[in-house]
């Protein structure tokens, strides 16, 4: 396959062709006024004007479950492919037609290569993101599923061209035999699962836990207190503290301390088994010519093997 382009723009391309019909409910059928039109004329505006990629719901798929937006998003192909077929057996306008063929003999089809390259490409990446350790593995799922269905409707849209489009016919046949690749890739939920735990694991294996940059145990004790208190079901098997001095914020005008800061990485074990790297920093603001009593916030947290804490 072509080089994977994890470009923005592809799916800003994608946008730009994505079905007029989006806001429609998703049982309806886009396509239905269309067949009561009686002007061969306005009947060819109309079909042309909704020959774009059928929408199949592809932002939904981001959590768990998603299986009926899947089935929606099948539904809206096979409403999309009686469309082309109804347009290609009925009268049509012959000069629209003309003009549209001569659009489509000079189509390179380069949005949908690279709108499949993106889909598949971050398919391709689920379970290797930054939160994906701790994303539960069903939404990892189902975005691979948005994905597929997303490529199923640019070789929808393809397949359409081509049956319409004498010129486009052989452009469209090779971007279609594209999509039916990186299709085959996925052809059900084994081998979806597969891909992410792979990935998962190969992640995992590269997670490592920070050395500490120097040792004060008045402060790992703060530490330690703090997530005793608020992680409970943990064992902590290990500590570093990031920060080798307070970090103290000064107002820009008057230049006295705002606050002071401190950071941690805790290494603790969970009741399910699986170990993690919980990063905490410690503020004290700067109150009546003090420092005030600590307050902690959580900024990271992140699965790591427990081999890799000893």
């Amino acid at each position: 396959m072509k080089k994977i382009t994890f470009l923005v723009t592809a799916l800003l391309c994608t946008a730009a062709i994505t079905n007029a019909q989006r806001g429609e409910g998703g049982d309806d059928n886009p396509y239905a006024k269309i067949y009561a039109e009686t002007n061969p004329g306005k009947r060819t505006a109309r079909c042309l004007k909704n020959l774009l990629l059928p929408d199949v719901f592809n932002g939904s798929f981001n959590t768990s479950p998603c299986n009926d937006f899947a089935e929606k998003g099948d539904t809206r192909i096979k409403q999309f492919e009686e469309f082309i077929n109804f347009f290609a057996s009925s009268e049509k306008d012959d000069k629209q037609m003309q003009a549209a063929e001569k659009k489509y003999a000079a189509e390179t089809f380069k949005h949908e290569y690279e709108d499949i390259d993106y889909r598949i490409g971050f398919a391709d990446k689920q379970g290797t993101f930054t939160s994906d350790n701790i994303t539960p593995i069903e939404n990892l799922v189902c975005r691979v599923k948005g994905s597929l269905q997303s490529i199923k409707a640019i070789k929808a849209y393809l397949t359409g061209v081509k049956k319409l489009f004498p010129s486009a016919a052989a452009k469209a046949a090779e971007a279609i035999k594209y999509a039916d690749e990186a299709l085959a890739k996925y052809p059900d939920n084994k081998s979806i699962m597969a891909s992410i735990k792979k990935n998962l694991g190969a992640e995992l294996a590269e997670v490592f836990f920070p050395v500490s940059v120097t040792q004060n145990a008045e402060w790992e004790g703060w530490f330690k207190t703090y997530f005793t208190k608020n992680y409970s079901g943990y064992t902590i098997l290990k500590q570093s503290l990031l920060t080798k001095e307070w970090y103290i914020k000064k107002n820009e005008i008057s230049g006295l301390p705002e606050y002071r800061q401190i950071g941690a990485a805790i290494g603790a074990k969970a009741a399910n088994g699986k170990c993690y790297i919980i990063k905490i920093d410690i503020f004290q603001d700067y109150l009546g010519g003090k420092f005030s009593t600590s307050r902690f916030d959580e900024y990271d947290k992140k699965e790591i093997l427990c081999e890799n804490l000893k």
